[in-house]
């Protein structure tokens, strides 16, 4: 034993080397190995298991003898379970060495250890079960065949075994247990009582237990019993019989044949002679109601005539009103473009002057462009592709909110009278476009009586059962608008056109003719009726139907709570990117969000776009929904996809936005001002749900150098609460490349922010940096001055960090990458008076890095 091949070696252990004794005439397989694996002690069983001798045995591992498709589990599972919980035990296959046959195993590994508990090797212990393994299969495949034979004889059999569990059932019983679920290996007397009623299930049960415990066959007399399971009647012939299965143990077997079918066909021919019995009564009586029908068909027959008329006509202003919607949803998108860099132009124009002619100027271009908006926005909402949200509104305080509306619009000749009955109900309607329906019928009234006159307004409530309630609301409840004044009226022809979209009475250049066709358009969406009448000489009345509003519609709520004015008007420092095909809008859009002090990027496909979010650190991402190369929901999920958690804001030029439920999208157009705004309540919501700990620790995840990481370790490291570290804790020589770091004062009470770099590393000296101004700092890529200031000023300002990170192709086969990141450290625990940052531009060629 004091040869290695022999035994144990020296490692000095008696319960060791007692155990190897006995193991000398076990059995089975027993193998010492050290802790590398490398095997150091084989028994005599075990050589004679995988057909080895003495010398054949060092300095292999156990593992060269195991199955090749399972050596990686002695690496990858075993030995380390084993170190961890002291032991693995499960199933391996050896192969023979002389034969190559396959050696199925128990195995047990357990983990030797010296006395202070580290690990000095592994005991192994296997013992063959390639004969069991063989015998259960051959079990197994006699029993599958068995089962096979039962489970596919086409009349009815079912096999109970020994532990009283449902075994087979033929193809032919599966309709009898259709309904039972799970069926097979369910207890069988749970069956039976699902199937059947009480006390038949019982004395079912019964005879099978009976006839598994004694072996007598049981034939059962015709039954005719009620499912438990379905309401039907069901009658069967049936017999069981004691069996012994292939595994030497008893079951029962049942043979029952379906009498159900016959039984129905007996009673149904009973049925149908009483049927035929009656027909000729029945055909009598049919005649005499059939001529009663005829006379009353021919007066439907004419009403039918009249409502297909009505109906043609309403079809043919409905394909005027589709023409009208198509034409709209063609230009909405590009005009709203336009219009969105016609009204940015004159906001930047009007921000960056101080003449006030200038001022005045672009302040009429910009009301003139909003004007143009306006007017889009109105075909949208009258070709059905403005959103409708129905709520319950109460009509009293809806009208109340645009009382100084509608009596500012009014012309001072007009006497104006609101009267809102007590009990009103509420309505189910968009509240937005209710107003906009009301404001439409008071100013066309008001226009309409040039010489003065009297405009009321009535609300009330229309009950469905009141004798002229509209059909359009047959058997529903309505709440009555009632907009009436006594101007000059209008004759019949023009009562027919009146809500026909672009036809218009008034004088040209007054109005658009949209205006009663939006109040009929938005009454057709809220499911309600519109009736109108009118006399020359006597003036007009529009009568507004709207669905009464139920206890379970939505309530027209309040929005939620937003950040405060003081997160959303602060000055930005964050960069933004701006995904938009249209080149002259996404460029005023950069210039207007620059003015507010944002680093933005621009992208006009959505390939551009993810890129850039792969190559730069992105704070918000504001797209198009439409874009050249796909969507901008589908940008936005890519970019969600990778792992960006970054808020995003869409822009579109249209309202349908049914793929974009619950994401935050801005209209076209849209001045930079309102941009900004939806910008920073975002950026103020998201940094409310996002804790500071997380985002450091996605940061920490983003950097790419060594430098870099080394840096925020160690500033992690001594910061030991949420504020900014003290910069006397800082240590230069905790950052792995120290001649990248740069070191800068700051000071805050200077405009602009004053940074004076005290330290600047040699590789960056090197690049011909002076260290006394950020413009002197070396330059990558787009790395602009405005940049390179806006990320300093965002680090001393927001007391976060600041990361940004670029691949620029140089051509050629040179790469260059560009990795910014700044922290901010104070000296008084106080203020940000100090950013450390770690500096790493690197240029990588066919031949390496350079």
């Amino acid at each position: 034993m004091a040869d290695r091949r022999d035994g144990p070696g020296d490692t000095g252990s008696h319960g060791l080397a007692a155990l190897l004794q006995i193991a000398e005439y076990a059995g089975d397989l027993i193998g010492l190995c050290d802790a590398t694996g490398t095997l150091s002690y084989l028994n005599p069983a075990g050589r004679r298991l995988i057909g080895i001798d003495d010398a054949d045995i060092f300095p292999l591992r156990l593992t060269d003898y195991v199955d090749p498709g399972q050596r990686s589990l002695v690496e990858g599972e075993i030995l380390p379970t084993a170190e961890r919980d002291g032991v693995w035990e499960g199933e391996m296959r050896l192969i023979h060495r002389k034969t190559n046959a396959v050696i199925e195993t128990r195995r047990s590994t357990f983990a030797l250890r010296s006395p202070p508990g580290d690990v000095t090797g592994f005991v192994s212990v296997m013992r063959d079960i390639t004969q069991i393994k063989g015998e259960q299969h051959q079990l197994r495949r006699q029993v599958e065949t068995f089962e096979a034979l039962i489970a596919h004889n086409p009349f009815g059999v079912y096999l109970v075994d020994a532990d009283f569990t449902l075994r087979v059932v033929s193809r032919g019983a599966q309709k009898v247990f259709e309904n039972v679920r799970p069926l097979i290996g369910r207890p069988f007397a749970d069956v039976l009582r699902a199937i059947w009623p009480e006390p038949f299930a019982s004395e079912a049960i019964g005879h099978f237990r009976q006839t598994l415990e004694t072996g007598t066959a049981y034939e059962a007399p015709t039954t005719f019993e009620r499912r438990a399971d379905v309401p039907v009647r069901e009658a069967y012939d049936w017999r069981i019989e004691r069996m012994t299965l292939p595994d030497e143990r008893h079951g029962v077997v049942c043979y029952f044949y379906d009498l159900t079918e016959r039984e129905h066909w007996t009673r149904a021919l009973a049925e149908r002679e009483a049927q035929l019995r009656d027909l000729t009564t029945d055909l009598e009586r049919r005649v005499r109601v059939r001529t009663a029908a005829l006379n009353q068909a021919n007066e439907r027959l004419s009403a039918e005539i009249e409502r297909r008329e009505a109906m043609q006509a309403a079809q043919l202003q409905n394909q005027r009103l589709e023409t009208v919607g198509q034409l709209t949803s063609g230009i909405a998108h590009d005009f709203n473009n336009i219009l969105g860099a016609v009204i940015g132009g004159f906001t930047i124009i009007e921000n960056r002057t101080d003449d006030p002619r200038i001022r005045q100027v672009a302040g009429m271009g910009q009301r003139a462009a909003e004007r143009g908006a306006a007017l889009i926005r109105q075909l949208l909402a009258f070709a059905r592709l403005q959103n409708v949200v129905p709520q319950q509104v109460d009509l009293a305080a809806a009208i109340g909110e645009i009382s100084d509306l509608i009596a500012h619009g009014i012309r001072r000749t007009v006497a104006l009278d609101i009267q809102c009955a007590e009990d009103a109900w509420p309505a189910l309607a968009d509240p937005t476009q209710l107003q906009s329906a009301l404001l439409n019928l008071v100013n066309n009234a008001s226009d309409a009586m040039s010489g003065g006159g009297h405009l009321r307004i009535d609300i009330g409530n229309a009950p469905a059962t009141a004798a002229d309630h509209p059909a359009e609301l047959a058997g529903q409840d309505a709440v009555l608008i009632v907009v009436t004044d006594n101007g000059p009226g209008m004759d019949s022809q023009t009562l027919q056109r009146i809500t026909e979209p672009f036809f218009t009475t008034k004088a040209r250049g007054q109005g658009t003719g949209l205006g009663l066709a939006m109040v009929q358009r938005f009454v057709q969406q809220s499911n309600g009726a519109l009736r109108i009448e009118s006399q020359v000489g006597r003036g007009t009345t529009f009568s507004l139907y709207l669905p009464r509003a139920l206890n379970g519609d939505p309530a027209d709520l309040p929005p939620e709570a937003a950040p405060s004015a003081t997160d959303l008007s602060s000055r930005a420092f964050e960069t933004v990117l701006i995904v938009d095909d249209d080149r002259e809008l996404s460029a005023i859009l950069r210039e207007g969000l620059s003015d507010y002090g944002f680093d933005v990027r621009v992208a006009n496909d959505g390939t551009t776009a993810l890129e850039i979010t792969r190559t730069r650190a992105i704070d918000v991402l504001v797209t198009d929904v439409d874009l050249p190369d796909g969507s901008g929901a589908e940008l936005v999920a890519a970019v969600r996809a990778a792992g960006f958690d970054m808020p995003c804001l869409f822009m579109t030029a249209v309202n349908d936005l049914g793929t974009l439920d619950g994401e935050t999208v801005v209209q076209k157009p849209f001045s930079p001002a309102v941009l900004h705004y939806a910008i920073r309540r975002m950026l103020a919501i998201h940094n409310q749900r996002t804790s500071d700990a997380a985002r450091i620790d996605r940061l920490a995840l983003r950097l790419k150098s060594d430098c870099a990481r080394t840096l925020m370790e160690h500033w992690r490291a001594i910061r030991t609460s949420p504020t900014v570290p003290p910069f006397d804790r800082f240590t230069l020589t905790a950052c792995s490349e120290p001649h990248r770091i740069v070191v800068a004062a700051v000071d805050l009470g200077r405009v602009p922010i004053a940074f004076d770099f005290t330290l600047v590393g040699t590789t960056l000296r090197d690049t011909g940096a002076d260290g006394a101004s950020i413009a002197a700092l070396p330059i990558s890529g787009d790395d602009s001055l405005a940049a390179r200031t806006a990320a300093y000023q965002r680090c001393a300002l927001t007391g976060k960090p600041s990361y940004e990170y670029a691949r620029i192709d140089l051509g050629d086969g040179q790469v260059e990458t560009f990795e910014r990141l700044l922290l901010p450290f104070s000296t008084n625990g106080t203020v940000v008076d100090r950013i450390v940052g770690a500096i790493v531009i690197d240029r990588e060629t066919a031949g390496g890095r350079t």
